[in-house]
């Protein structure tokens, strides 16, 4: 399994207990397909950089999760059937690796003579 870092904007217009159960529904997504939910952070209402469907603003919630391509699979088709959720991005999170630093092996120049 490998970490994803998924975000999505919830329509302004949905009542909080309708977001929390879209919150819990979106996760559920991740739990049923033998995956794990790392970490849930409600980011909460923000302005959007241009406007999608006539809303100006949208309510953020970024999850870390640690999930098979099927799992994100089946979340991304759920959710582009769900209308109250307006955006979406999965990104896989990457393994940090430490930089290769190579000895430095051109030839040492001569200092100009003016």
């Amino acid at each position: 399994m490998k970490k994803y870092e998924v975000m999505y904007i919830v329509r302004p217009d949905v009542e909080e207990a309708a977001r929390k159960a879209l919150v819990t529904f979106t996760t559920e997504i991740f739990t049923k397909m033998d995956s794990k939910v790392l970490e849930v952070k409600e980011i909460g209402m923000r302005n959007l950089a241009y406007e999608i469907k006539n809303f100006t603003k949208g309510f953020y919630v970024l999850l870390n999760v640690e999930a098979t391509s099927e799992a994100c699979d089946e979340f991304d088709r759920l959710v582009k059937i769900n209308e109250s959720i307006m955006r979406h991005i999965v990104v896989r999170i990457d393994e940090v690796k430490a930089p290769v630093i190579k000895p430095d092996t051109r030839p040492k120049r001569e200092p100009r003579s003016e």
